[in-house]
């Protein structure tokens, strides 16, 4: 046989862990609730917190069971057991649910064979346990434990559990009837005082019609980081339908307008679209939020101003400036005003030679950052302009860069010698 658990830590632990949520009742008619030796093993439980109580010795091949099933269906899991005991013991399987907890599963979705329930010493055993979840089932998430006796285990301030048994959860679930077909990263670089635009794509194939609420959530949970500006509502418009009928599409459309004195930095908010549909449980609505992040700027009024030094034996100098530009930039192409000032303090207009544009393309990102063709991902354009000075006098020269529509840029300088 394979290494095998002990279940009596490791199923008390499982359903300590689930006890963290709701409040669940026991189910009454159980074993744990009606049987006879509810009382012995409600001492037991005392015993054992004092460590003076032995346990049956049970061993399970796979403690914990999960189940994902839609309203009516059924599944069949086989539970199999080693007595570890020196001499015959007797199962006892039922269901047990926590008095706490997530929402406990149904007492009437779960079948248990017991056609033969005593162990010999060292024996192993096969026994199926059926969840049938009924039509009428509400989507969520239902636990519970395959208890294998009534021996339970406690520990100060925790509910009695299974000393032996079988962690049980299951999911019931609906294939979605509304999804967010765009992405729902919402990325961008916008001057303060222009605007941007963003269009959300939602498809609803149920048959009733869905609700359409979008909120705007700006609370400090949402933006990790303490230096990131606040954004204001004020600056979001969102324009959307007040329901999506039945097979069919709509828009949502979000502006957001930075005012012309906005701090420039990043900023980071959350959109949630704000639908309901009826194959996902109420609290599952990570799904249709919008991820808003973008990234303010102000045109400079003076241009930025760089030194170097020219030798005798400069041939020509070279200037190259590159601007990156997002795919999802609205803004106009990056250009640039470029004066070289001599040692002598007069200044030569550059003369702009080349311009290089450039990117990458990536086969293995996800369709939704892909072109048109919704083939090739490519994560935006990187330009480079190149001025050249002939001739240069030797000596401390400087440079003048006026950026346009350039949120960021970088320079080099290169000395062309003979």
């Amino acid at each position: 046989m394979n290494a095998r658990t002990i279940t009596a830590v490791a199923i008390a632990a499982a359903l300590v862990v689930s006890a963290a949520g709701a409040t669940a009742l026991a189910q009454p008619n159980s074993p744990a609730a009606d049987s006879p030796a509810t009382a012995d093993t409600d001492a037991d439980a005392v015993q054992q917190s004092d460590g003076e109580t032995n346990y049956t010795r049970l061993y399970v091949d796979e403690q914990y069971r999960n189940l994902r099933l839609k309203p009516g269906e059924s599944k069949t899991v086989t539970i199999t057991v080693e007595n570890g005991e020196d001499e015959g013991v007797t199962l006892s399987p039922h269901l047990f649910v926590p008095p706490r907890g997530e929402r406990p599963v149904e007492e009437s979705w779960v079948s248990i064979g017991t056609s033969d329930l005593q162990l010999d010493a060292g024996e192993e055993r096969e026994f199926n346990v059926t969840v049938s979840v009924s039509e009428d089932a509400e989507l969520n998430r239902y636990a519970g434990a395959i208890a294998l006796t009534n021996e339970t285990i406690s520990y100060p301030g925790r509910p009695a559990q299974p000393a032996n048994g079988i962690s049980l959860n299951v999911e019931v679930w609906q294939e979605p009837t509304v999804r967010v077909v765009s992405d729902t990263y919402m990325h961008s670089q916008v001057q303060a005082g222009d605007s941007f635009t963003r269009e959300f794509v939602v498809e609803n194939t149920g048959d009733q019609a869905v609700p359409v609420s979008p909120e705007l959530v700006t609370e400090d949970r949402y933006r990790p980081h303490a230096a990131r500006d606040t954004l204001e509502r004020s600056w979001v418009e969102i324009d959307a339908p007040n329901e999506i009928s039945p097979g069919e599409t709509a828009t949502i459309e979000v502006t957001v307008t930075p005012p012309s004195d906005a701090d420039r930095g990043d900023y980071r908010a959350e959109l949630d679209l704000g639908l309901k549909d009826p194959a996902r449980p109420d609290r599952s609505s990570y799904w249709q939020r919008v991820s808003l992040r973008f990234q303010v700027w102000t045109q400079p009024d003076q241009p930025f101003q760089t030194s170097f030094e020219v030798s005798d034996a400069t041939e020509n100098v070279t200037l190259d400036l590159s601007a990156s530009r997002y795919r999802s930039a609205d803004s106009e192409p990056a250009s640039f005003d470029v004066t070289f000032v001599s040692p002598n303090g007069t200044e030569v207009a550059a003369e702009r030679v080349s311009v290089t544009n450039r990117g990458t393309v990536d086969l293995g990102s996800s369709r939704r950052q892909a072109t048109t063709d919704g083939t090739y991902a490519d994560s935006g354009e990187h330009q480079t302009f190149r001025y050249r000075l002939d001739d240069p006098d030797a000596g401390a020269w400087s440079v003048k860069i006026m950026p346009e529509n350039a949120m960021q840029f970088s320079y080099e300088v290169t000395r062309n010698e003979e």
